[in-house]
C-alpha cells in the first residue's frame, strides 16, 4: 500500500527517481585524483610550484563555502552507496542530510527496497555556491547544480532494466546549514524536471 500510495505522486517519483539517480553523481567527483576549484576546474594534487607563495588564510566565508559544498557531495556520495542496494537505514546518509533532505532521501530508498529497485550508474553533478548568509561568518549556504542523471538507471535486483525512461540535466537547489555541533548538512533540496537546466 505505501509503494501505490508514493507512484500515485507523479511529481514526487519523478523528484524521487531523480534524486536517487543523480546520488551516483558523487562517486564520479569524489574518487577522481584531481582537486577541484573554486572555478569547476581540475588540477592534480601537489602540482603547485615551488616558488608560489603561502596559501593565504582562509575567510569565514569561504570556509563555509567548502564545507557546504563538501556536504552536499558527501550527501550524494552517501545516496550512491546506499542506492546501490537500496538501504534507507544507511547511517552515513545522516551524517550529510538532516530534517527535510534526510526524510525525502530516506523514503524514496524506502520505496525502492520494497519494490526490489536498485540504482546502477554514474550521474554527473556540478554544484556552484549561489549565497552565503550571513555574509561575514555564514550559517547557511545555497548550492545551485545542473545533474545529469542520463546514465543512472533503475534495476530490479534480478539485474533487469525497470524501464527504459531516459534520465536528463535537471535543476537542483539545496539549502546547507551548520549544525549546533559546527558540522555542515543539508536540510533541504528541490529537484526541477527534466531539461531545466
Amino acid at each position: 500500500m505505501v509503494g501505490g500510495n508514493v507512484h500515485g505522486r507523479g511529481g514526487l517519483r519523478v523528484a524521487r527517481l531523480v534524486l536517487v539517480g543523480l546520488a551516483t553523481a558523487t562517486v564520479v567527483a569524489c574518487s577522481s585524483n584531481s582537486t577541484s576549484t573554486p572555478g569547476g576546474t581540475t588540477g592534480v594534487p601537489g602540482s603547485s610550484s615551488p616558488t608560489s607563495a603561502p596559501p593565504s588564510p582562509v575567510s569565514p566565508a569561504d570556509s563555509a563555502r567548502q564545507r557546504a559544498t563538501a556536504a552536499y557531495a558527501g550527501m550524494w556520495q552517501a545516496m550512491v552507496k546506499a542506492g546501490e542496494t537500496s538501504d534507507w537505514q544507511s547511517p552515513e546518509l545522516a551524517k550529510y542530510a538532516t530534517g527535510d533532505a534526510l526524510g525525502v532521501i530516506t523514503r524514496s530508498l524506502y520505496t525502492d527496497h520494497l519494490n526490489g529497485v536498485v540504482t546502477k550508474g554514474a550521474p554527473l553533478i556540478n554544484p556552484q555556491v549561489s549565497s552565503v548568509d550571513p555574509q561575514d561568518n555564514p550559517t547557511t549556504v545555497m548550492i545551485s547544480d545542473c545533474g545529469d542523471s542520463t546514465n543512472s538507471l533503475k534495476y530490479k535486483k534480478d539485474g533487469q532494466l525497470l524501464n527504459d525512461t531516459p534520465g536528463g540535466k535537471r535543476a537542483i537547489t539545496a539549502e546547507v546549514k551548520k549544525q549546533p555541533d559546527g558540522s555542515w548538512r543539508v536540510t533541504r533540496f528541490a529537484v526541477e524536471g527534466l531539461g531545466s537546466c
